[in-house]
């Protein structure tokens, strides 16, 4: 099998039977490169081309060859989107390792879990595609596709769900608490805490995690 095949394959295994496709993805110690690539790929180019459609919307006005900078602006877009991207896949990926801890689940390893959570983002495959399409095509077709990008969003937190359960090996319901719930109340209390007390709210939240997390850990 060349590389482009197993490359294919893969995807297809994630997308079609994730389960099997993230237990031997751990189970054969597969390098995380693949999905962090195709992760780096797709923020950068939903966001490059979501840039790309909002300034469709003003293609009347004259630009005075000024499209060279919109074009600039679009690919900044994208790599500020690949830099949030990374640093939401290590932030979710920390907090549903330490929930999954904090649950007295011991196996699964944090990096293997980042790899997975990467692998999540294959389903917006498709909508970042038809936005490509769209945005060679027709600019309708790629405002129609980033709207399209949410129920592959779904998709894709199904299978983030799927990777959780795999890694830790936990039920379907724990691996929601983990990979949903925990992150979510986490975040909710740091955008509280940060809303009151500015970055100190912030450092406050990392702070306590740490300290529950550790103290969890010590107990057993």
């Amino acid at each position: 099998m060349s590389e482009l095949e197993d490359v294919l394959y893969r995807l297809g295994k994630v997308l079609l039977a994730p389960r099997e496709a993230f237990d031997t993805h751990i189970a054969e110690r597969y390098s995380s490169y693949l999905p962090l690539a195709l992760y780096v790929g797709v923020n950068f180019s939903l966001s490059a081309l979501a840039v790309k459609g909002l300034l469709s919307l003003i293609g009347q006005v004259p630009l005075y060859n000024l499209g060279w900078l919109l074009e600039l602006v679009a690919n900044l877009a994208g790599v500020l989107g690949v830099a949030s991207g990374l640093v939401d896949l290590l932030m979710h990926s920390s907090l549903i390792h330490i929930t999954a801890r904090l649950m007295g689940y011991d196996e699964g390893r944090w990096d293997d879990l980042v790899g997975l959570v990467a692998f999540s983002s294959a389903p917006l495959v498709f909508p970042t595609a038809l936005a490509a399409v769209g945005y060679l095509v027709s600019h309708v077709l790629l405002l129609v596709s980033l709207v399209l990008v949410i129920p592959f969003a779904l998709w894709s937190l199904y299978l983030m769900v799927v990777a959780t359960s795999v890694n830790y090996g936990m039920t379907t319901g724990s691996a929601i608490v983990a990979s949903v719930v925990g992150p979510l109340v986490a975040m909710l209390v740091a955008v509280l805490l940060t809303a009151k007390l500015g970055p100190v709210g912030l450092l406050i939240t990392i702070v306590g995690i740490a300290v529950v997390y550790l103290e969890g850990r010590s107990r057993r």
